[in-house]
């Protein structure tokens, strides 16, 4: 005699999958190709999170950010083996786990997902949020034969002084000489003006998307917008980019006039502060989501929505890329994590702590004791990496994170 059985429906998972996430990949893996491409041809450039695209762009270039493919390396989780590459070659383990990676990637390519980056022709630099990125670029110089270019923008506090956006736009002058030497192309501040405009379009996109998120519940995660953000960063200025931030607005808009969360069930709103551990971004932010736990807004993502105003090119962008809120010091980050706190209607933050970038986590002690004065909310810091996953203890991180929602539930 057989038993009879019951076969229970499988259970829904706490968050919710974009189907624009199937788009994105197909489009960071045509542009994958195209840099694979670009380098073949002669035409490709490394370009620091947070340097003046648009200008290698409206060269006929393409930039590959070995800062994203950092997150890469964190996502298949291979930071251990690839920063070991570069300590073998001397390189401390207090460096930055992007540069680690990086440089560990050009040492050993077959070791390296993807094969590493393709071999750059121009290595171009920003320290506006970072300063290991010279030394870093100095490192990949010797390496591969490729010549660095700096452009430096001092440390701002309050409104910047004439003679500062002086001198920032003759470093603007100076790439572009340097980029027609090295490319052999005449510069065409026409063709400049349209790619600013392309940039400003799909900044225009992914700025509504993230302010979408002040709904409840909130349309978007932290780790959907620490995904969906790779185009605005490797393909700004291109239509590529604005094309993939239509399709995502029209579903951040669904969700919202349906009244769909990121989540299913969204009992607390907390911000989040730094770059995420790529190694267990999935793992940390759902094991959240099961607990009620959305994260609305983070200090990261919203630093790349920023427009650059019609006027003289140069001056524009010098002005834009000089106020990068990490260029302005701490009282600047204090404000814009209150401001989002307070506009995004959140109950709390996680500050994360990363060992590799020292000038992101600066203060966050002070930080945290100064947010809470000022908005009432609560906050907690965590330690970790962002792609080197030996220097993160996942227990730790959760047990704190669980201290902070029991003082808000």
């Amino acid at each position: 005699m057989s038993q009879k059985t019951t076969t229970e429906p499988p259970k829904e998972k706490a968050y919710r999958k974009l189907y624009t996430s199937k788009l994105l990949r197909e489009t960071m893996t045509l542009h994958i190709l195209s840099t694979k491409t670009a380098s073949q041809n002669g035409r490709l450039v490394w370009v620091t999170s947070g340097f003046p695209v648009e200008i290698p762009v409206a060269f006929d270039t393409v930039a590959a950010y070995p800062e994203q493919y950092g997150a890469i390396v964190g996502s298949e989780k291979c930071g251990p083996l690839l920063c070991g590459f570069a300590e073998e070659l001397g390189f401390s383990q207090e460096l930055c786990s992007y540069a680690r990676s990086s440089i560990g990637s050009v040492k050993k390519p077959e070791q390296s997902p993807l094969t590493g980056l393709p071999i750059p022709q121009a290595l171009l630099a920003c320290n506006n949020i970072c300063g290991t990125v010279l030394g870093w670029y100095e490192a990949v110089s010797e390496m591969t034969g490729a010549p660095v270019y700096l452009v430096d923008t001092p440390p701002l506090e309050g409104d910047q002084p004439p003679h500062h956006l002086a001198y920032v736009k003759s470093n603007l002058e100076g790439l572009i000489t340097f980029m027609s030497e090295t490319f052999n192309q005449p510069y065409d501040e026409e063709k400049l003006l349209q790619v600013a405009d392309l940039s400003n379009t799909a900044v225009n996109l992914w700025t509504k998307s993230l302010e979408a998120c002040k709904n409840k519940p909130s349309p978007l995660n932290c780790a959907d917008r620490f995904l969906s953000m790779a185009p605005i960063v490797a393909l700004r200025g291109t239509q590529q980019a604005i094309d993939f931030y239509q399709a995502f607005y029209g579903e951040v808009k669904e969700r919202v006039k349906q009244g769909l969360g990121a989540i299913r069930e969204e009992r607390v709103r907390l911000l989040w502060d730094n770059i995420p551990p790529w190694f267990t971004i999935y793992n940390f932010f759902n094991t959240l989501a099961k607990k009620g736990v959305v994260f609305p807004a983070d200090s990261y993502t919203h630093a790349w929505s920023a427009n650059i105003p019609r006027g003289e090119a140069l001056e524009s962008i010098a002005q834009v890329y000089s106020k990068i809120w990490l260029n302005k010091g701490l009282s600047a980050k204090i404000d814009k994590m209150c401001n989002l706190i307070k506009d995004y209607e959140l109950d709390g933050f996680v500050l994360f702590s990363v060992r590799s970038c020292k000038r992101y986590s600066l203060g966050q002690m002070v930080t945290k004791e100064v947010i809470t004065r000022r908005t009432g909310v609560p906050g907690v810091i965590i330690e970790g990496d962002m792609v080197d996953s030996q220097q993160y203890n996942e227990a730790q991180a959760e047990t704190r994170v669980d201290a902070l929602l029991e003082m808000i539930l």
